[in-house]
């Protein structure tokens, strides 16, 4: 009997916290972050990540490694550089009772780039010598070699998004928001790329060029274990209402925020990463109307 009364008074509670959960908002929002103190991975890193890699028996003591080179000078350049992450997100709004700010539910999608390292090495010397018949002077033809290295580990993860926010002038044309958020979830997508090149070119004189190259490229592609991540953010936002007359209008709204934020993601074989950052975010909000007891539409 206990167990029974129990068991009406908890669904008794359950269908009144959901008559008075609301619905009120469809958010759709695009961004990305930037993590600040990440320092270039070394090409040795990517050990724990390429078992049996050709490319890493070589032998990279006497190259220059150089995150930044990787970043912005390869022609084999990545999905933004190291710590950067893009995600699109699909959000809900939920006005709860006896709260004046409204909880932010919803799924992302996010692509981290986590791991980039760069290695460049060069040496010229001399592979012939032509002397003048006419004055006996000499002009050398210089052989030089570089090889380039590059790695790069990044995955697409899937998210929970969960963030509560307040909202000031709600209902005007501009608003200011701000709150705090967070996410998590598990990578269905994890690689490590790596890349190898080698040229040989020949001048002579000073400087000029002799025509004769020639070049070698390796790449390897390896799939890796399932990985985590998450963040903890502060949304920052302002808000912007398409319409204030027409009905039409007057329930959409776009938004862009600064997000601070924390983030955490695992790297397989390699360990957890905590990295400070921040991110940006725009998108478009749907308020959905609802009746409030004088039978006016909130918007």
């Amino acid at each position: 009997m206990k167990k029974t009364i129990l068991f009406l008074v908890l669904t008794a509670g359950i269908q009144a916290m959901q008559a008075q959960v609301k619905l009120t908002q469809i958010h759709l929002t695009n961004g990305s972050y930037n993590n600040f103190g990440d320092s270039p991975a070394q090409i040795g890193d990517f050990s724990a990540l390429a078992s049996g890699s050709s490319i890493l028996l070589k032998d990279f003591s006497q190259y220059q490694q150089n995150g930044m080179l990787f970043d912005y000078m390869s022609p084999y350049r990545f999905s933004g550089g190291t710590g950067t992450s893009a995600f699109q997100s699909l959000q809900v709004g939920l006005k709860l009772p006896r709260c004046n700010g409204t909880l932010r539910l919803g799924i992302s999608n996010y692509k981290n780039n986590l791991m980039n390292a760069y290695a460049s090495y060069s040496e010229s010397h001399v592979v012939d010598t032509l002397i003048s018949s006419q004055n006996g002077s000499m002009t050398f033809i210089d052989s030089t070699v570089s090889r380039n290295v590059f790695g790069n580990y990044s995955n697409q993860q899937i998210r929970f998004e969960a963030a509560y926010v307040w909202e000031t002038n709600a209902g005007e044309r501009w608003a200011f928001s701000a709150g705090a958020g967070m996410s998590f979830g598990v990578s269905y997508q994890s690689r490590t790329s790596l890349h190898y090149q080698e040229y040989t070119n020949s001048y002579q004189g000073f400087g000029t060029y002799q025509g004769t190259q020639t070049s070698t490229y390796e790449s390897e592609h390896y799939t890796n274990s399932l990985s985590v991540g998450a963040n903890v953010y502060v949304p920052l936002g302002i808000n912007f209402r398409l319409g204030t007359k027409r009905a039409f209008w007057k329930p959409w709204m776009i938004y862009t925020e600064l997000r601070p934020q924390l983030s955490f993601n695992s790297i397989p074989n390699v360990g957890m990463k905590f990295s400070p950052g921040i991110g940006a975010a725009s998108g478009i909000r749907f308020n959905i109307q609802t009746a409030n007891r004088k039978g006016h539409a909130d918007f």
